[in-house]
């Protein structure tokens, strides 16, 4: 009778051991799937968050054609009134103190304009200094004659 109940006893304490550790498999499962899908909704968050921050630097990278398009308009007026000598040969315009147009969480930035006008024949050229402020939390800019 002692076997019996003794055997009884053991078994149930292999029973209950079995279905614990079973409970706790199910546990640490459910923990690391859960983990898992967390980690994937992390990765294509990062993803999208990437894809459209390439989208804003693209779009600013075409602001800034459209700003050195409107000074090199100002500069032929500015020409054709006899301010200076031209022809425009090129524009190009540069963020100044540091701006950025991929650093994102800049709300304006400040560029420097060189308009040449003139080729010197050793590989530089001469021109004139304008300024644009770029807006880009609105998408407007100003910009003007002279350095900023």
């Amino acid at each position: 009778m002692l076997a019996v109940l003794l055997l009884a006893v053991g078994g149930g304490a292999l029973t209950w051991k079995l279905n614990h550790d079973a409970q706790v498999a199910a546990q640490v499962a459910a923990a690391e799937e859960a983990a898992q899908r967390e980690a994937e909704r992390l990765a294509a968050e990062k993803a999208a968050q990437q894809q459209r921050d390439n989208a804003e630097r693209a779009s600013r990278a075409r602001s800034v054609s459209e700003i050195e398009s409107s000074v090199e308009q100002m500069a032929s007026k500015h020409i054709d009134n006899g301010m200076f000598d031209g022809p425009v040969i090129e524009v190009t315009c540069s963020p100044v103190n540091g701006g950025s147009t991929d650093n994102l969480t800049e709300t304006t930035t400040v560029f420097e304009c060189f308009v040449a006008t003139e080729d010197n024949g050793d590989g530089t050229m001469s021109g004139y200094k304008y300024h644009a402020t770029m807006n880009w939390t609105t998408g407007s800019f100003t910009y003007g004659f002279g350095a900023p």
